[in-house]
């Protein structure tokens, strides 16, 4: 039987699929994707809208996360994927679980694939190009140079951690900005004279970046954001 498969899409340009990642949608029975709604009460996408671009939604099974934090709402929408996985593959299909970014980074999807394997269920994971990768490639940045480190953080960003990592010569990405954004303005205000790139909606037609600090400081962070910290 064929593994189940986690598959990364990408920042959300359908042009930057890897090869392989459009071969696996092209050979899979059933594509599972998360959706969202918007404050109006529409359902959106990104995998969908990826996906679609490529004329292959008629495979797609949707399940909807709820944005709020409630972490026993999205856990029953995992269990549903879970079960599913399990049903799809005892049956003999070819199974995909696709995700924006790189399945590997910050994605919480990797508890359904945990689960999979404690069943003994065999599954894969698919390399994508993460959006920081892609973030600083659209800005034509050098991401990291010479002796400098890279850190990667999730949305937990505070004044403090970011001094001390600028300081012994680090870049920092910071993930889900929208979950610190106070912090992150706070610390760029303490700290005129640091660079940073902010990003929104890498690799769609909103895209959007900037690395003055005005604007920066002047804008409402949306879920899809990041930016990119260099030391002084």
């Amino acid at each position: 039987m064929t593994p189940v498969t986690f598959l990364s899409l990408g920042p959300g340009d359908p042009e930057l699929l890897t090869i392989k990642a459009l071969k696996t949608l092209k050979d899979a029975d059933v594509v599972m994707v998360p959706a969202t709604r918007n404050r109006e009460g529409v359902m959106k996408s990104r995998a969908t809208d990826i996906i679609s671009e490529w004329h292959l939604e008629n495979r797609l099974m949707v399940y909807e996360l709820p944005m709020l934090e409630d972490r026993q709402a999205v856990s029953l929408v995992y269990d549903r994927i879970f079960a599913d996985c399990v049903r799809l593959f005892e049956e003999g299909r070819r199974v995909v679980v696709a995700v924006e970014g790189d399945v590997s980074i910050y994605a919480s999807i990797h508890y359904v694939m945990e689960r999979l394997e404690e069943a003994s269920i065999p599954v894969v994971q698919s390399a994508g190009i993460p959006s920081f990768i892609a973030a600083a490639a659209s800005a034509g940045l050098s991401l990291v140079s010479q002796q400098q480190r890279l850190t990667i953080m999730p949305g937990d960003a505070d004044a403090e951690t970011l001094h001390r990592l600028l300081s012994s010569n680090h870049v920092v990405v910071v993930m889900k900005l929208s979950q610190c954004q106070e912090a992150v303005k706070d610390f760029l205000r303490q700290n005129p004279q640091t660079t940073c790139h902010y990003f929104e909606n890498v690799g769609t037609p909103e895209a959007y970046h900037t690395s003055l600090s005005d604007e920066i400081l002047s804008r409402q962070f949306p879920y899809f954001s990041l930016c990119i910290i260099y030391p002084a």
